[in-house]
């Protein structure tokens, strides 16, 4: 039985969600313990409970010490990922894109193809909004050949959730091999201005603001368009904007979301200024983005490589839990001011 120590490095629900699966996947038992010790509300949250039920319904597994608090499970993986429909309600809203994070690479290995409906919180704080995950993380696993679809039908904020997204997956393992280094040139910028039961004043304001900053450092030439969306229908009120950029060899993203006081033009130009930011230092992938590509360079047939700004605390615990359990080897190397991440995979096949 693997044992890991949730405290360990970032201590947070990323290793949770990587270690359950990384176990389903492998078919290892697993026992994890003091979960989440470093937060201030240790233990289990009821997002966390929802992905071990999705990860353990594929794999008709069995968990010990499921519920809300809970610091310590035990985890007994009995078969390979089954295809079918399935759906599951968050309860809050607890976030779908770092639900989706965990259970996309064990919807990736049943063979046949999955639909997964879920139901929770779309755009909601320390979270990747799930328009990111459409338009950035999904278009970039599918350098990976994973096969994947998703799909937003209503957005959900805080505090009622109640976002229902649609994820499609089908048999895509396995991995191939990626190489994410400097990017050449720029083809197209594009983004998504949204608000939800508000004004749309308020989404055309952010899109204008991103627009400025773009302009100022020189990258509206590349600018397709900012689409101003308030036709989605949404669970209580909220905004974002998602910029990306398709370049040569990549998509690289910038988001912001809406807060109460926080300014239209601030919250684009925050989105704006993190796309920037990358695209000038030339690298072709951005940090939310890097610490989910660390789990599939893992599992991948080959080395994989990926260049970018730092390696987070997040990125290196997830590199210390991947080659953990699955045995893949990583490097990390120092290229002046930038790091690259060299990945061993171990060509999982399920």
């Amino acid at each position: 039985m693997i044992e890991i120590d949730g405290s360990y490095g970032e201590g947070g629900g990323q290793l949770l969600r990587y270690s359950i699966a990384l176990a389903a996947l492998l078919r290892k038992d697993i026992h994890i313990f003091n979960i989440r010790a470093k937060r201030s509300n240790p233990g289990l949250r009821r997002q966390h409970l929802t992905a071990i039920k999705i990860i353990s319904k594929f794999v008709d597994g069995r968990v010990e010490g499921l519920e809300v608090g809970s610091k310590e499970i035990y985890f007994y993986p009995r078969q390979n990922p089954r295809p079918g429909k399935y759906f599951f309600d968050i309860g809050t809203a607890g976030s779908i894109p770092l639900l989706l994070q965990a259970v996309l690479p064990v919807m990736l290995a049943a063979r046949g193809e999955i639909r997964l409906e879920l139901k929770g919180g779309t755009i909601v704080r320390w979270s990747p909004p799930i328009i990111y995950i459409d338009r950035v993380l999904v278009p970039l696993l599918r350098f990976f050949g994973a096969k994947i679809k998703v799909e937003t039908i209503r957005h959900g904020f805080y505090p009622r959730g109640g976002g229902l997204v649609i994820a499609n997956t089908k048999f895509s393992y396995p991995l191939q091999n990626v190489n994410f280094g400097f990017f050449s040139h720029i083809k197209e910028i594009g983004g998504i201005s949204y608000v939800g039961n508000l004004p749309v004043h308020i989404a055309e304001r952010q899109a204008k603001s991103a627009e400025r900053i773009l302009k100022k450092y020189g990258y509206i030439k590349y600018l397709k368009k900012i689409e101003i969306d308030t036709s989605t229908p949404a669970i209580d009120k909220g905004t974002c904007i998602v910029l990306w950029a398709l370049t040569d060899n990549s998509v690289i993203g910038g988001d912001s979301i809406g807060e109460r006081g926080k300014p239209a033009e601030k919250v684009g130009e925050e989105a704006a200024m993190a796309l920037v930011d990358i695209l000038e230092a030339g690298v072709a992938i951005d940090p939310h983005a890097l610490d989910n590509l660390i789990i599939y360079m893992s599992l991948a047939d080959g080395l994989s490589r990926v260049i970018a700004n730092d390696l987070t605390s997040h990125a290196r615990t997830a590199i210390d839990i991947c080659s953990r359990i699955t045995g893949a080897e990583f490097r990390v190397n120092k290229k002046g001011k930038f790091v690259e991440i060299i990945a061993r995979g171990i060509g999982y096949k399920s």
